[in-house]
């Protein structure tokens, strides 16, 4: 009787373990043992699989002041592709987002690695609030676009009216090291943070 076959009839059946040999006996308790690891090993996979999993990232959602505005600069300046509006009102709006009275239009734009920009210009409540927060204040945002040359990039912005917050940094440690970065803000003070790809590009 071979040790898979042990371990399959004690599993299965009430077998009296007297009547086997003191050497199937031992197989038989190796073959347990490897069964209930195996065993637990698929109960615990299992149970991860029945956990929820994220897919991957799809949009980041800006909130603006004016959507066309907003558009002007994430369209026109830098040169995403629009892939559609929409008009939310009502209980639709309010059990989407938690808001009451929520009144809102907005416009996604496709970056060009497939992850999406989506502008929201809230149209009511009328006491909607306008922030002005820092990169230090706690719930901050920005978003990180990947570029080229960044020179390049900051002077075609520069020249629609917009400008770095500082000089761009080389990164001189971790993963990113190598990489020149530096924040810009657009119409409504939403950081944009421009990564220039290590190796290209003018090097500082």
């Amino acid at each position: 009787m071979g040790a898979n076959q042990i371990s399959s009839f004690l599993l299965s059946s009430a077998l009296d373990v007297e009547r086997l040999p003191r050497r199937s006996l031992a197989k038989a308790g190796w073959a347990l043992d490897v069964c209930f690891r195996v065993t637990s090993k698929n109960m615990s996979m299992s149970t991860s699989r029945n956990e929820f999993r994220i897919i991957s990232a799809d949009h980041t959602g800006i909130t603006v002041s004016n959507l066309e505005r907003s558009l002007a600069f994430w369209h026109d300046v830098l040169g995403f592709e629009l892939s559609h509006t929409a008009h939310q009102k009502g209980e639709f709006a309010k059990e989407i987002t938690g808001v009451e009275d929520a009144e809102l239009k907005l416009a996604v734009l496709k970056t060009p690695g497939g992850h999406k920009i989506e502008l929201l210009e809230y149209l009511a409540p009328a006491d909607r609030k306008r922030t002005n927060s820092r990169p230090c204040d706690v719930g901050f945002v920005h978003v990180a676009l990947l570029v080229e040359d960044l020179d390049v990039v900051l002077g075609h912005i520069a020249a629609s009216g917009y400008k770095a917050a500082g000089k761009p940094q080389t990164l001189t440690r971790g993963p990113n090291a190598g990489k020149r970065v530096v924040y810009v803000r657009d119409p409504d003070g939403t950081t944009i943070e421009f990564m220039q790809v290590a190796g290209q590009g003018r090097k500082d």
